[in-house]
C-alpha cells in the first residue's frame, strides 16, 4: 500500500490535521499528553514558512501526521508524529519523519530535535534511532517525567 504525503496548506488539510492531533492526544498515556489541540484556524496560522505540518494518506484515507517548527535559526523541532493504530507497520511514520528532515534542510536548518519517552514510546524511539537520531541534552523543558531528547543533523538526508 503506497503512502501519499503532502504538506498541509488548505482549510481541509488543517481540519484533517486537527482530527489526527486530537486522536494522537487520546492515544498517548495521560501523563504524556500535551493538553488541548489548537483549532484548525490556529494550526493553519502556525504551520507556515519555516514551520510545516504533513499529512499522510493510504488508499485515499488520512492515516497520519507530523509537524515541524522552528526552535531557533539553526534548529527545527519535530513534534506530534502520529499514525493511526490500524495503519501502523506500513512505513508511514518513516515517510513522515523523512519529510520533516527534507523540509528542514530546504529551510536551511542544520539540526532537527525531538523529545520522546524511550521506555513507553519504544517503537517511536527505535524509529528515530534507525533514522540516525541520537540522544542529546535537553533543548527545552517538557511537562512529563522521563523525556528522552534526541537530535540529528539534517544535511545528511
Amino acid at each position: 500500500m503506497a503512502i501519499v504525503l503532502h504538506r498541509a496548506r488548505t482549510t481541509a488539510d488543517f481540519e484533517a490535521l486537527w482530527g489526527l492531533l486530537t486522536e494522537y492526544e487520546a492515544d498517548l498515556p495521560p501523563d504524556l499528553r500535551h493538553g488541548s489541540v489548537p483549532d484548525s484556524t490556529a494550526l493553519k496560522r502556525t504551520y507556515v514558512k519555516r514551520s510545516a505540518a504533513f499529512v499522510a494518506a493510504a488508499e485515499g484515507r488520512i492515516i497520519g501526521c507530523v509537524v515541524v517548527a522552528e526552535l531557533d535559526a539553526e534548529t527545527a523541532v519535530m513534534m506530534r508524529l502520529f499514525v493511526r493504530p490500524a495503519n501502523r507497520g506500513m512505513g508511514a511514520a518513516r515517510v513522515l519523519v523523512n519529510a520533516t528532515m527534507r523540509f528542514a534542510r530546504r529551510c536551511g536548518y542544520g539540526r532537527m530535535v525531538l523529545d520522546t519517552d524511550k521506555e513507553r514510546l519504544r517503537a517511536a524511539y527505535c524509529l528515530y534511532r534507525s533514522l540516525g537520531f541520537t540522544e542529546c541534552e535537553p533543548y527545552a523543558s517538557v511537562e512529563y517525567a522521563c523525556p528522552t531528547f534526541m537530535e540529528r543533523r539534517v544535511h545528511l538526508v
